[in-house]
């Protein structure tokens, strides 16, 4: 028996579905751990860093820079291989190797050896770059066709807000018990991750045959040209892609902003950041109502376009903390059906054999228009300067609007699915 055929009858409420499918409880579950116990990772690495080096912003941006560095070509490349072995197993290897390059991390702290940390962070960043692809290619294989919106929601809003919440549970633990506390924590999450996979029943391998490095070529190339061929992928790909080159510049402003225009410290930043998460939650509930689950996800997609860069161009121009706070609750709300609805559209028009190339490849792609956009100067001379980049970076993001709209309608009338081995695109119901 195959994951699918363990989901509940398709007149069931499909949150009601998702959260009875066996194997899609497990794999959201020992996510959720390991996501929780990223905040952790990310908190102890940095305090560390900056603990070795006397604070110097360098060391600490080098992390950063280690982390990003790997995302574009692992994920790419790996495409071909995440098609090409069993995804379920190669995610349990990626979980179980976490563990030790985490557990070396500490040890290389513990022994204030400051490159081996960045080497090993480069390693994480690798596996990690392995892992999510994987992952995004393994829901349609667990999940039926008409609940991965719903799946996508519940998957993309835990990683969010665990990324939002577990710092903060992170620093009361560093505070109390130090940094070789929180690696360990970090350690124990990527073991559980991996236990919850293995207890996951069996999923077949996508492609047969094995890796091979000459085939991976022809693969990676096959996965490049359907992304590109295929109108759906290529249009949310772009639309996307240019959305990012906006609010990864208002990312990088952020702070910045709040400090010097509106005085802010840490712990208002971090109230800011909980009612981000707070929306996010809201936006979870809201995609569970059939009026708003029931959209289909190119509509859900572009309404979260518009609610996202309408909401951050509001807060370039805010008059108020308490506006602030307002808009990002609003913003939060918005995440988690544009988030999810644009996974789905990806995984709805790709078959099994090609997932984890395409996937890889769509993560490339925005993964680069999000670096694109971290030369922006988060050195602004004053507060006016600052307020006035952050507002024309949110700006920016309302132009993939019109490329969203197009969505609906694709030039052919259909969803235009192509086919590597033909001329001419395909309908979709015949991709899988």
């Amino acid at each position: 028996m195959t994951p699918r055929a363990t989901r509940s009858p398709s007149h069931a409420h499909p949150l009601v579905r998702v959260a009875t499918n066996g194997a899609f409880q497990r794999l959201w579950v020992g996510q959720a751990i390991s996501q929780f116990g990223d905040g952790f990772y990310w908190l102890a690495i940095m305090l560390g860093v900056s603990a070795l080096t006397g604070g110097s912003v360098q060391a600490v941006g080098g992390v950063s820079i280690a982390f990003l560095l790997p995302q574009l070509p692992i994920g790419l490349l790996g495409g071909p291989l995440i098609d090409r072995v069993n995804r379920r197993h190669l995610m349990i290897v990626a979980d179980i190797l976490r563990v030790g390059t985490t557990l070396l991390i500490l040890m290389a702290y513990r022994g204030r050896f400051l490159g081996a940390i960045y080497l090993l962070a480069l390693v994480q960043s690798a596996i990690s770059g392995l892992f999510l692809p994987a992952k995004n290619a393994l829901i349609p294989q667990i999940v039926a066709r008409e609940d991965l919106l719903m799946a996508n929601t519940l998957s993309q809003t835990t990683q969010v807000v665990a990324l939002i919440f577990g710092p903060a549970l992170a620093g009361v633990t560093i505070e109390h018990f130090g940094v070789e506390v929180a690696f360990l924590v970090d350690a124990a999450t990527f073991f559980l991750s991996a236990l919850f996979l293995w207890w996951m029943p069996p999923v077949p391998t996508p492609t047969a045959g094995l890796w091979r490095e000459q085939r991976s070529w022809q693969d990676l190339r096959e996965g490049l040209a359907y992304t590109w061929r295929t109108p759906v992928v290529r249009g949310v790909t772009l639309v996307v892609s240019v959305l990012f080159l906006g609010l990864g510049a208002v990312n990088v402003l952020w702070v910045p902003y709040m400090q010097r225009v509106f005085r802010l410290g840490a712990q208002e930043i971090g109230l800011v950041d909980a009612f981000q998460g707070l929306g996010m939650l809201v936006g979870t509930l809201l995609m569970a109502r059939r009026a708003v689950h029931a959209q289909p996800p190119e509509r859900l997609l572009l309404g979260g376009l518009v609610v996202v860069s309408l909401g951050f161009i509001a807060t370039g121009l805010a008059p108020t903390y308490g506006f602030i706070l307002g808009t990002i609750l609003v913003i939060g709300v918005a995440v988690p059906p544009a988030q999810a609805s644009f996974m789905t559209l990806i995984q709805r028009a790709t078959p099994d054999r090609l997932m984890g190339r395409v996937n890889g490849a769509v993560g490339a792609l925005t993964n680069g228009a999000m670096l694109a956009s971290r030369p922006w100067p988060p050195w602004l001379p004053n507060a006016s300067a600052c307020a006035r980049v952050t507002w024309c970076a949110a700006f920016w993001a309302c132009w993939p609007w019109g490329s969203a709209c197009g969505l609906c309608h694709p030039r052919g009338g259909h969803d235009g699915v192509w086919d590597p081995r033909a001329s001419s695109p395909i309908p979709p119901g015949r991709a899988r």
